[in-house]
């Protein structure tokens, strides 16, 4: 299965992780979405999130991402800021393919993207998102399914889903807005920008598999306690 795709005013990724089976239960509806920006939140929008009765955001994205679009939050949620990246444009400048992209995330940032998932098990319905919400929202994703004992294919497939979601306003918005800012879009960059193929979280996984021995142990690696990983499971499983 995939997470729930909701109609947010103003997203085209906002997902609730609510649903898939877990580790002595599923993991609750309600409680955890991931989503791409929320700097484009409508009034209507910002309405529904506030319905969902969301807590706090988690924003994802480096200072010079998030300063000229901050998120546009109901105010009783407030933003955290959590930056995995120091600077996403690196990765542009590196020429990295989404492959490289993914295991590199995986690989290179895993005391960020364990500290995001810490965050993740205190109480409160929580959004965390980046500003496609597939890369590393995906990963902060996938890293607390897999914790909670979600099985893998569908923690595969529910990465691939960002690609469809963000196929169609979403990509032809932001390919205009890149070459506004004067950058060639290559292939690779395209890729970059939408892609979530299967065999790319795959192949990131199977890396932390070798070098760790699992995803678990990737996250204690990285300074998430077994005590962590219990309350993030009773925050997310019933």
């Amino acid at each position: 299965m995939i997470s729930s795709l909701l109609p947010i005013e103003g997203t085209f990724n906002f997902r609730d992780l609510g649903g898939f089976r877990a580790d002595g239960g599923h993991t609750k509806s309600g409680t955890l979405f991931r989503s791409d920006a929320l700097a484009a939140l409508s009034e209507r929008g910002r309405e529904q999130i506030a319905e969902l009765s969301v807590t706090r955001v988690i924003d994802l994205r480096d200072d010079a991402e998030r300063g000229p679009q901050p998120d546009l939050v109901p105010e009783n949620a407030v933003v955290v800021p959590h930056p995995i990246f120091p600077d996403v444009t690196q990765h542009i400048s590196a020429q990295l393919d989404i492959y490289q992209l993914t295991e590199m995330l995986y690989l290179e940032h895993g005391d960020r993207l364990a500290s995001a998932v810490t965050m993740l098990a205190e109480p409160g319905a929580t959004v965390f998102h980046c500003t496609a919400g597939k890369d590393r929202t995906g990963a902060v994703a996938a890293l607390t399914l897999l914790a909670v004992g979600v099985d893998r294919d569908d923690v595969m497939h529910d990465y691939a889903a960002s690609e469809h979601n963000l196929s169609g306003e979403w990509r032809a918005k932001n390919l205009e807005l890149i070459k506004h800012l004067g950058i060639e879009v290559t292939p690779e960059l395209e890729q970059l920008l939408v892609a979530t193929p299967l065999a790319a979280i795959e192949r990131a996984l199977h890396a932390v598999d070798e070098r760790f021995g699992s995803v678990r142990d990737y996250l204690r690696v990285n300074d998430v306690t077994d005590a962590t990983i219990e309350r993030l499971h009773a925050q997310l499983v019933e």
